[in-house]
């Protein structure tokens, strides 16, 4: 299988998510590397089957949704037809304990559209399967193309699940 190219900062989140993950702290990067990550992330709480609650969400994403998203259903943003592809991305994150990536199109009632990449890596707090994730939204295409208006829908392109171990 090829690799996928993701972004740089959400190849820059998932290499701090596996450090996390293996104990391994020692790389030295810090936020002020990465300046534009923070405002993008997000914390998942899954509540139930089929229902994935925002705890938290950067100012970045808030904006370009344009409402506060604490307390809804991350699969509530997507079209009716794609939330069963978000939930097995992550439900599959959280079975292979591991992050999924999706690559998706986000698009105003105006009809104006930003490629959008989500990866959703699970927090690997407990011996069970994780009810928690990390989740980083970024922009693939210029946010201005947006003239300021929020997203009124995401449409999945692509779902990455986690890669197998070699």
């Amino acid at each position: 299988m090829e690799p996928i190219k993701a972004h740089p900062n959400t190849e820059a989140v998932l290499d701090a998510w596996r450090r996390l993950a293996t104990g391994d702290v020692s790389d030295g990067s810090t936020t002020d590397d990465f300046p534009d990550v923070v405002g993008r992330l997000f914390v998942l709480n899954r509540v139930a089957h089929g229902d994935y609650a925002f705890r938290r969400v950067g100012a970045v994403i808030e904006r370009l949704f344009g409402r506060t998203l604490a307390e809804h259903n991350f699969l509530s943003l997507w079209t009716e037809h794609d939330r069963p592809l978000v939930a097995a991305a992550l439900g599959s994150a959280r079975s292979d304990r591991a992050p999924s990536l999706i690559r998706a199109r986000g698009e105003t009632l105006d009809g104006r559209r930003v490629e959008l990449e989500f990866a959703l890596a699970p927090l690997l707090d407990a011996p069970s399967a994780p009810g928690r994730f990390l989740g980083l939204c970024q922009t693939m295409t210029p946010e201005e193309t947006l003239g300021g208006r929020p997203l009124r829908r995401l449409q999945v392109i692509a779902v990455y699940p986690p890669a197998p171990i070699a």
